[in-house]
């Protein structure tokens, strides 16, 4: 029996066993749709909303596996869905341990250094790689409202939110961030999504929430988000380097920009940044 085979073969299984699972678990608080079985690690969830996270951690497994300088990445063994609707990822199932936070941070720091010199792929504008919107806590509910057809066109959706700001903060600048690089980004930077197996490697989890984003975004999610993203940026800048790259005026912006898209609707722009029919709404 082929190695595609055996797991064709172990679909059924799989299917019962999440569905035990999230029976059994799905009322808690901190329950999350993934479980060990066997030797295995495996995450399922709603076909369209899953398809770009599988992908991403596909693509960077495929990456990591040949490349001495990485973060371990779970490989995929196998994928499958039911009828477009609930979708099943099998993936490596790698041992963790327990480390204190300041050890995790300089894990997570050599993971975020490897990301940053991962390009983007040919046929990624914004976000994951495949089909799915980009992800960062500056949008409304952490997803882009829009497939952005460019960088230049999400420019214009932040400056056109900034433009309705200024009605209370004159100074606040414009972004500037077409001519950025698109850099690989965890967004949401959470000790979760990180960790260290026995031999001490840092471990990239959970990739959801990692896309091709403009630097200064990147950076947003370094400076201005967690006590553990904080962490993590001690360990990737010196100080002086750090006092510069967080004094961007770009960071100051997009945070007023969260907290504006966070209350209200956002501009009423198409994907390519420009006016659609209509009043603008925010």
């Amino acid at each position: 029996m082929s190695s595609s085979e055996y797991f064709v073969a172990l679909e059924p299984d799989i299917i019962s066993a999440c569905a035990e699972h999230e029976r059994e678990n799905g009322h808690k608080r901190e329950y999350r749709r993934c479980l060990p079985i066997g030797s295995y690690f495996i995450k399922f969830d709603a076909y369209s909303s899953f398809l770009p996270e599988v992908t991403t951690l596909k693509y960077l497994a495929d990456l990591a596996k040949n490349d001495a300088s990485a973060p371990r990445v779970p490989q995929v063994h196998h994928f499958f869905h039911r009828n477009g609707r609930m979708a099943y990822v099998v993936m490596e199932l790698i041992q963790l341990v327990e480390v204190p936070t300041a050890d995790l941070a300089v894990k997570a720091a050599q993971a975020v250094l490897w990301m940053r010199g991962v390009p983007a792929p040919s046929d990624v504008v914004l976000g994951p790689k495949g089909p799915g919107r980009a992800r960062h806590v500056v949008f409304k509910n952490r997803v882009a409202p829009l497939d952005f057809v460019s960088v230049k066109a999400l420019e214009r959706y932040f400056n056109k939110a900034i433009e309705k700001l200024r009605l209370r903060f004159k100074n606040i600048a414009d972004v500037s961030i077409a001519n950025e690089q698109l850099v690989l980004t965890q967004s949401d930077m959470d000790p979760s999504n990180f960790g260290v197996d026995a031999a001490g490697q840092s471990v990239i989890l959970d990739p959801g929430e990692i896309g091709w984003l403009p630097e200064s975004l990147a950076l947003y999610m370094l400076f201005r988000t967690t006590d553990f993203a904080r962490d993590v940026t001690a360990c990737l800048y010196a100080p002086e380097d750090a006092a510069h790259l967080g004094a961007h005026p770009n960071l100051a912006s997009m945070g007023g920009v969260r907290v504006m898209l966070a209350q209200a609707a956002g501009p009423n722009l198409n994907n390519n940044g420009q006016e659609r029919s209509g009043k603008y709404d925010c």
